[in-house]
């Protein structure tokens, strides 16, 4: 989500603070702040919200260093030592229960960033590991945790949407570049299949704004040279709440145009087909997602294509 929407959508209605009852298999649960496009990862069982603007236009925009933390099994919301910087879109990941911050943007420009934090098991402050390579800076990218890699999949640099993805390796604390993507995107859906390792991407923007939404699926085998078409997604679209369950990848929301959107839709890998999931009870934009207990969670983000940071955070939980 960026700036330059403001005065696109400046005249649409809007209920500011109402939230629809939610109906199963979602259900809302409030938290202590507010916030758009913040980092999330999954920590064990938790819920990690690193980052993003806490408050909304009229209040100035302020980007917290903020790292809020909801477990999923008390119910009950903490907080972890400050980020070292003030960023949104950031790309953050985790593993045996160490948290990496592996760039994002800073400002209302929306500057990409490239140094790189770790948050150890424990750890009472943020020590800086190896940042991204000089050029290849970004927040908005498809993040997927496969140890000892974090690839990040296209994003954003502070010019234009990237056809780059990198592959941070956490034991020797090292980048290396996969095959670029056919085509640049920022804020796609992405997942790695356990079975067999193949990187999937879906959706995106072409563009830093949401004029430009795509539907191109792509692949990547293990060991592959180059990316792969597969089956697109019905809805066209970029900064989708996404992740794995069961096997499938799960992308909820999201923007196109000038509407966040309410539909959420699954990829299934193996048959190359997508299929419609129950739609967001209030339609979300400018946030990720993050499965625990395969149950989809979606912190924040804005119900419309507003700097308007909302304080929902909505459980999805598969019927079937």
């Amino acid at each position: 989500m960026r700036l330059t929407f403001l005065v696109v959508v400046v005249g649409c209605s809007s209920s500011p603070g109402s939230v629809d009852a939610p109906s199963a298999p979602w259900t809302a649960i409030t938290m202590p702040r507010a916030a758009l496009e913040p980092g999330v990862a999954a920590l064990g069982t938790r819920i990690v919200m690193l980052g993003g603007f806490d408050t909304g236009l009229e209040a100035g925009l302020h980007i917290t260093t903020s790292v809020d933390v909801y477990d999923t099994l008390a119910a009950s919301w903490s907080i972890l030592p400050a980020a070292p910087v003030a960023w949104t879109h950031v790309d953050l990941a985790s593993s045996a229960g160490t948290l990496y911050l592996l760039g994002g943007t800073s400002g209302q420009e929306f500057t990409a960033e490239g140094a790189a934090y770790k948050l150890e098991v424990g750890g009472d402050a943020w020590l800086p590991i190896a940042p991204l390579p000089t050029g290849m800076e970004r927040g908005a990218a498809g993040v997927v945790v496969s140890p000892p890699h974090i690839f990040l999949i296209g994003g954003a640099s502070t010019t234009s949407a990237l056809a780059s993805c990198l592959d941070y390796n956490l034991m020797t604390d090292t980048w290396s570049m996969l095959p670029d993507l056919p085509a640049a995107r920022s804020h796609p859906a992405a997942m790695r299949r356990a079975d067999d390792g193949e990187l999937i991407v879906a959706g995106g923007l072409a563009t830093l704004d949401a004029s430009q939404p795509q539907r191109d699926v792509w692949s990547l085998a293990t060991g592959a040279t180059a990316w792969v078409a597969k089956a697109p997604m019905p809805t066209p679209r970029g900064g989708c709440a996404y992740g794995p369950i069961g096997g499938h990848l799960l992308c909820a929301g999201g923007e196109a145009n000038q509407a966040a959107l309410h539909v959420v839709e699954e990829y299934e890998p193996s048959t190359d087909t997508w299929a419609a999931l129950p739609d967001i009870p209030m339609a979300r934009a400018g946030t990720q997602g993050v499965v625990v207990g395969e149950q989809l969670y979606i912190p924040g983000g804005a119900q419309q294509l507003k700097f308007e940071p909302t304080d929902q955070l909505y459980v999805f939980r598969p019927l079937n």
